[in-house]
């Protein structure tokens, strides 16, 4: 690693089983956050007081945005390779606020603070939940000081899909990254008595002794005792599973929990069923028995099986490691969906990074289940959640920000969304359960690292845009101040920027009852070449025209700005009544005239309101 940049002025700080000398010139900073904790919960905290991981979702992050190549890497022999984060050169600094009872506000805050005066380049933060008004978000108003500092800021959107208006982390200065799913699969297949095979997945290790084992009896405890269906601690009697294969439906508590209770009651091996709500997500576990994931619709055979005879059998066949059999990237269903609940002008989330089945780096002091009775240890274990997408953007921002330090974060988050992906390795449209997803599941797209360096044109936001944009949708003056600690008059502002939007990379229209037209003001600056000249390329939303003037924008020179201009004219005439929304999307597409394949794409949301 390089030597650690002059600017840095953070600390390693001690703390139980941790001390300055674990930083080194990757790790170059570590703090932790109590304060904030010990106020709501003052009983002592059962877990390392100091910056040393103790649950495995800070290491995996860390290591996935910045983590050094490791040859050989692997789980149990699962996806073995090459790991390696996404800016590997990078320099990491960990600052922990979250406990095993929860993250409180007050140390994220803290947290963020010192991470300014630190002076990070890059916050990755894999924090999110419901979304609330910017002035009541405390990564909103921590983040909005850090982007006036030049700091980027990255945000898992949330796991509540494939709910609408479920995004979290809405702040407009914040990348809010959704979850994909990657194109590797860990096959574990049931084959159950009556001839019938159930595809499932597992990273289970010891996979040789299923798949030459016996049949086992299959047992589902769902005669109205939910705690037997779910498997919770203590609610599966040993007479009536000991030696036998266990379906567990997924829900309360942790996946690889249900395998652990299991395992205690004496049973042999466990199938874990999708339910409704999780329908066909396949998140995998490096399981304590062999045990595998089905999905809903795999569930309901397996039940209609089970049902259908006085003795049910199945056995597992375990298949290692699969790639390139499937289409990927599609949207993870659990991610977090828009329309943004408190701001539906900003369309969030704003990009898709890999979020599913990913493996990264884990602390030597946990199983690879992070369960306290895991024995195992691993240098590397799997986890799902857009938690794990963040850190591919922040990694992403990082690499962008050594090639272009004097970018702002508006426009290293610009390059990254105006180059994304909405096509999967097949050429065809990025899936979301089947259907093509939209761009309330999308964003602007997948990642692409690659062509984010290189944009051509960036769509750049100054802190004082944001300002006037919260003064545009109605935010008060004392709910302004919370967020920037600004005293301003939003009255002024709007009297002095008639015809304001945010200089935003995606377009988010809403048409309320007895609105027909909208009109979007954006400016484009040249990263690219001089004497560039960049022609539009319109997808129309059904049921909307728009019109763009200038149709051609000629720059002269590199770090020149155009501005355009673009109505959205409604064709629909939207019923008073009913509180009803009905959506179409497009896009509008700069695109280069000397090389076609610099593209710069902006998604285009519309939403018709009747109230």
């Amino acid at each position: 690693m390089p030597p650690i940049p002059k600017k840095w002025k953070g600390i390693c700080q001690s703390g139980q089983a941790f001390n300055s000398s674990n930083c080194n010139r990757k790790l170059i900073g570590a703090r932790y956050f109590t304060k904030g904790h010990l106020a709501v919960s003052p009983s002592r905290i059962p877990e390392y007081l100091s910056p040393r991981d103790s649950s495995g979702h800070g290491t995996h992050t860390s290591s996935t945005a910045g983590g050094t190549p490791v040859p050989m890497a692997s789980v149990f022999g699962y996806a073995a390779g090459v790991a390696r984060g996404m800016a590997p050169s990078a320099h990491i600094a960990v600052y922990k606020v979250c406990w095993f009872n929860g993250c409180y506000n007050s140390d994220i805050m803290a947290a963020m603070d010192m991470a300014i005066r630190d002076g990070v380049d890059i916050l990755s933060l894999s924090l999110g939940g419901f979304p609330v008004p910017l002035f009541d978000d405390s990564i909103a108003i921590g983040s909005f000081r850090a982007m006036e500092h030049g700091i980027s800021v990255i945000c898992a959107a949330g796991n509540n899909g494939p709910t609408a208006m479920s995004v979290a982390n809405e702040a407009p200065w914040i990348n809010t990254v959704g979850a994909s799913t990657l194109d590797r699969k860990f096959p574990a297949i049931v084959h159950m008595g009556n001839g019938q095979i159930l595809y499932g997945e597992s990273m289970y290790p010891n996979n040789k002794l299923m798949s030459i084992g016996k049949e086992l009896e299959l047992v589902y405890l769902n005669d109205g005792d939910t705690e037997s269906q779910f498997c919770l601690r203590g609610s599966l009697p040993r007479d009536k599973v000991k030696g036998k294969m266990v379906v567990c439906d997924r829900g309360v508590n942790g996946r690889a929990e249900k395998g652990q209770v299991v395992k205690e009651a004496g049973a042999a091996a466990m199938i874990l069923v999708n339910t409704e709500i999780n329908l066909g997500e396949d998140s995998v576990d490096v399981h304590v028995l062999p045990a595998t994931l089905v999905d809903f619709d795999e569930s309901v055979t397996l039940k209609a099986y089970i049902n259908s005879t006085k003795r049910p059998l199945a056995r597992i066949e375990f298949g290692g490691t699969v790639i390139r059999k499937s289409r990927a990237p599609a949207v993870a269903i659990f991610s977090s969906r828009g329309p943004s609940f408190t701001n539906p002008s900003i369309l969030k989330p704003d990009v898709i990074a890999p979020g599913v089945n990913i493996i990264a780096a884990w602390p030597q002091n946990l199983g690879p289940t992070g369960l306290p009775e895991d024995t195992r240890r691993v240098n590397f274990s799997v986890m799902s959640g857009t938690s794990m997408s963040c850190p591919h953007v922040s990694g992403i921002s990082a690499l962008i920000h050594s090639a272009h330090p004097t970018w702002t974060p508006a426009a290293i988050k610009s390059a990254i969304m105006t180059t994304a992906e909405v096509t999967d390795h097949t050429g065809r449209s990025i899936l979301d359960e089947d259907k093509p997803a939209t761009a309330f599941a999308l964003g602007a797209g997948h990642v692409n690292p690659q062509r984010a360096l290189n944009p051509g044109l960036i769509y750049d936001i100054r802190p004082n845009d944001y300002i006037n944009h919260l003064c545009s949708i109605g935010y008060k003056r004392s709910e302004i101040f919370s967020i920037t600690h600004r005293n301003i008059s939003c009255h002024e502002i709007i009297k002095m920027n008639r015809g304001f939007s945010l200089n935003y990379p995606s377009m988010s229209v809403m048409f309320k009852h007895g609105m027909r037209r909208k009109m979007f003001r954006r400016r484009v600056t040249n990263v690219g070449i001089p004497n560039s000249i960049y022609s539009v390329k319109i997808m129309e939303p059904e049921g909307v025209k728009v019109i763009v003037k200038p149709k051609k924008l000629v720059f002269k020179q590199i770090n020149q700005s155009l501005s355009y201009k673009v109505w959205f004219i409604s064709r629909k005439k939207v019923k008073k009544g009913a509180d009803i929304m009905t959506f179409a999307e497009g896009s509008l597409t700069w695109i280069h005239s000397q090389n076609g394949s610099c593209r710069v794409r902006s998604p285009i949301a519309v939403t018709w309101k009747s109230k």
